[in-house]
């Protein structure tokens, strides 16, 4: 299925009282997780998770030998929706700016391996993100896939296999496998909210009723099905999805920096959350991803007030986000 849509950012940074475990999460990582904590990481919901302590430390080394590559699995993330696996790899020897950790459009398959059970694949969530710092020779990634939450309480082995190099407009595959160990830890299983909502609205001659807002730590979700919103069907019977109006103007205020990635233009109109009278960027990294056949998916940062959360479309249109 060809699919004509987008990805990265959101800079909202939100506090939420932390728990104990999440107090004793943050203070075993701070030697660590800074670049995690910076607007390299151009997701806004792994770095306010972050900030509050809601990772489930990892820490974790593996060396690559064939390719010299040394890989750091620091923390991991999960709730209903999705999992996000922090890491870093860095090399004296292998240049590895055009390296990628890329389940999305690449060769990288993500693995995961439960007792007896058959290797099952991971698919992905959004492009997640990523950091190349040319001093070091040191990728930093936040990678994006399928929930690992029914697993909580469990001994897990995940695999990335194979990375994908970018150069001169060309793609070739590495081949490797790195493994991480680890039991998931309960405490560390975020919570995600569903919200039935049934709200219509119009948008440039087009009718869009929003279905249902999910909240959670990483992310707020917005469901949308539109007029404009549906998948088409070429002469081959190929299904392929045209951005609607609306997704237009979600990614209008989307701009890309080569320092931090893709940021919003806080002076263009776009698609903006407001909570707590403050406004609460897109994460434009998730921009693929995918519901059903008519259905659209705006992602937000985490919201501070889920009782008092309103969707801004352009400067006009305006809709609560309450049942």
């Amino acid at each position: 299925m060809k699919i004509l849509v987008a990805s990265v950012v959101s800079l909202t940074m939100l506090f939420f009282p932390l728990t104990t475990q999440a107090i004793h999460n943050k203070e075993t990582k701070q030697s660590h997780d800074k670049i995690f904590l910076s607007k390299h990481i151009d997701d806004a919901g792994v770095r306010m998770a972050i900030h509050q302590g809601l990772d489930q430390p990892v820490d974790r080394t593996f060396y690559d030998n064939k390719n010299d590559i040394k890989v750091h699995f620091e923390s991991l993330l999960t709730d209903d929706k999705e999992t996000k696996l922090l890491l870093t790899f860095q090399s004296k020897k292998t240049n590895l700016k055009n390296y990628y950790v890329d389940n999305f459009e690449g060769d990288t398959k993500i693995n995961l391996f439960v007792g007896n059970e058959q290797k099952k694949f991971l698919r992905c969530v959004g492009w997640g993100s990523r950091y190349y710092d040319s001093k070091e020779n040191k990728v930093a990634k936040a990678l994006s896939f399928e929930s690992l939450k029914k697993y909580a309480g469990q001994e897990i082995r995940l695999e990335i296999e194979n990375l994908t190099v970018y150069d001169n407009n060309k793609a070739r595959k590495v081949k490797t496998i790195w493994p991480l160990d680890l039991k998931l830890d309960k405490s560390a299983m975020l919570k995600r909210e569903f919200r039935e909502i049934n709200k219509e609205f119009n948008f440039e001659k087009e009718t869009y009723k929003i279905k249902k807002v999910e909240f959670s730590p990483l992310e707020t979700r917005v469901v949308v099905t539109g007029s404009d919103t549906k998948l088409h069907m070429d002469e081959n019977g190929s299904k392929y999805r045209v951005m609607s109006k609306l997704e237009h103007k979600w990614l209008n205020s989307r701009e890309v920096n080569k320092k931090y990635g893709y940021f919003v233009d806080n002076k263009k109109s776009g698609v903006f959350l407001k909570s707590a009278g403050e406004k609460v960027d897109p994460i434009f990294n998730k921009g693929e991803v995918e519901d059903t056949d008519d259905e659209y998916i705006m992602i937000f940062a985490p919201v501070k007030d889920r009782q008092d959360c309103i969707l801004e479309v352009g400067y006009d249109i305006k809709i609560p986000l309450i049942n």
